[in-house]
């Protein structure tokens, strides 16, 4: 409790939530998270069933319009998505003069900044908010556009790391394909395109996190759909949110195997560190998109023959749960989805813009659930300073 000085003349008592922990801001239909039960649901529909029987695409369709499509609006759903995905020259002339080793996430912050600058009716939702209709239909056709071409983005920004030529779209590949396509140089086979498809549905939406949250914040301001993505990136950036399953793989890949695992469990927990990849802040129970991803990580090591980054994993969590799971510390999605990219070849350095280039269906969605009743963010913070000092001279101090 704290001492609240505001518009008013005297002290008023107020509760304190560092972070707006237990803060609510908005009604939502789009997502919901149940964390006692360890549940989680796009619209209604479990995760589990999106991951068994969705695309991405279709989750996308799902979140931003609140519904699934039928066929007909399936097919041009997709079409519209792929006939986005070019991005202009000049966004790909200022990726490539970024330095060739700079963080993936501040690139794809820059490149995303950079479609805004490049797309003239980027500023066209705040001149419609007297017809809030005409503003939403507007602000999605450019939130969908995001969602297309912040993929290119990112495999733009993963080959002009390593030197590669950029990998043009085919708009004959689904969204997901396509992406590792440009991603790669190669086709995907059905398993790693499937594979990546569940990986970006369970990344899509996840409540109100901080890179949400953030997206939203800016654009409540009026501001654009580009730059409330780019400022989301940037939170997500961040190795409390989004980098996080790089550092719970590069921690797991210490141990030396399973028979490691408890000494490496132990140690760590006496030490008072946490064991990376498990625990979260909303779930007390088992993550609902670890248990997916668990599945996937285990068959792709399995079928790489790696079978003993799976065993040590395995290992790590029975000696977590045995001594945390009566406090609800469970794996969280970071710690089996990092291996699953690890086993796709993928670049550790990337998961963060993999991460980023599901999630933005989920942040646009949110931004445009929030436009037509928007209201600027406004949260107060408790003042403590002092109130009454006297300016002094600064030859006197």
């Amino acid at each position: 409790m704290a001492q609240f000085r505001g518009s008013v003349h005297w002290p008023v008592t107020v509760e304190l939530n560092p972070g707006l922990d237990g803060a609510v801001t908005n009604e939502t239909a789009i997502g919901y998270v149940d964390g006692q039960a360890g549940r989680l649901n796009y619209r209604g529909y479990s995760i589990e069933q999106l991951c068994e029987h969705a695309t991405f695409e279709e989750v996308t369709h799902l979140l931003v319009f609140g519904r699934l499509p039928d066929r007909a609006a399936f097919q041009r759903f997709k079409r519209d998505l792929a006939s986005s995905r070019e991005i202009p020259g000049g966004v790909i002339a200022a990726l490539r003069q970024l330095p060739r080793d700079a963080n993936p996430m501040a690139a794809l912050q820059a490149g995303a900044a950079a479609l805004g600058a490049f797309d003239p009716h980027a500023d066209d939702g705040a001149t419609h908010m007297a017809d809030p209709a005409n503003a939403v239909e507007g602000e999605t056709r450019t939130a969908l556009r995001i969602v297309s071409q912040l993929a290119t983005v990112g495999a733009a920004i993963a080959r002009l790391r390593t030197g590669g030529h950029l990998v043009a779209p085919d708009p004959e590949l689904g969204h997901t394909a396509n992406f590792l396509y440009m991603l790669t140089g190669n086709r995907p086979d059905a398993l790693t395109e499937r594979v990546m498809d569940v990986a970006m549905i369970l990344h899509a939406d996840h409540g109100m996190n901080a890179s949400t949250f953030t997206g939203m914040v800016v654009h409540s301001s009026m501001s654009d759909m580009y730059s409330s993505v780019a400022a989301a990136i940037g939170s997500l950036k961040g190795p409390l949110h989004g980098g996080a399953n790089e550092r719970a793989l590069a921690e797991l890949m210490t141990i030396q195997g399973p028979e490691d695992a408890r000494r490496y469990v132990t140690e760590t927990l006496d030490a008072g560190r946490r064991v990376l990849g498990f625990g979260h802040r909303v779930y007390k129970a088992y993550d609902p998109r670890a248990t997916v991803f668990r599945s996937y990580a285990k068959q792709l090591c399995e079928q790489k023959h790696e079978s003993k980054l799976f065993a040590t994993a395995e290992a790590v969590e029975k000696a977590v749960i045995e001594r945390l799971g009566g406090k609800g510390i469970f794996p969280n999605v970071d710690f089996y989805s990092g291996i699953v990219y690890h086993e796709l070849g993928i670049d550790t350095r990337l998961f963060t813009v993999l991460f980023a280039v599901a999630r933005v269906s989920g942040w646009v969605a949110r931004i445009l659930e929030y436009l037509p009743d928007n209201r600027i963010f406004r949260p107060r913070a408790v003042y403590t300073g002092p109130e009454t000092l006297s300016y002094t001279p600064i030859d006197q101090r």
